[in-house]
């Protein structure tokens, strides 16, 4: 009888610990940041592109890829939605761009300003 109850209590141990790292997994990974959508659309090659890809404005991260899908209204059109941080500075002249990261060859959606940074 006594080793039943130890093999309880083992188990029972190994079930919280497991629950205890999914909550620890869940709590480490979610993101509590404000974000604003944008849809990008433009006759252009996406290869590499994927959901959840990153969206830098300027070299820093400020979102993610939420969809990618052709344009049942224009043919040959294709439509990207991301999903970027609302404290980003996009304003009417912000452009997107396809980029690829060094050597790993990711694509992500490269976000810049036709404004100079001196504000010239």
């Amino acid at each position: 009888m006594e080793n039943k109850s130890h093999a309880l209590a083992a188990g029972l141990f190994v079930v919280f610990v497991s629950a205890l790292l999914v909550a620890l997994a869940v709590w480490l990974t979610r993101d509590t940041r404000q974000l604003r959508s944008y849809e990008l659309a433009g006759q252009v090659n996406l290869s590499g592109l994927q959901p959840q890809a990153n969206v830098r404005y300027q070299g820093v991260p400020v979102g993610k890829v939420t969809g990618i899908r052709l344009d049942p209204q224009t043919r040959g059109q294709v439509l990207v939605r991301i999903a970027v941080d609302e404290l980003a500075p996009i304003s009417a002249t912000t452009f997107a761009t396809l980029a690829y990261q060094g050597v790993t060859g990711l694509a992500f959606i490269q976000l810049d300003d036709s404004v100079p940074a001196d504000g010239t």
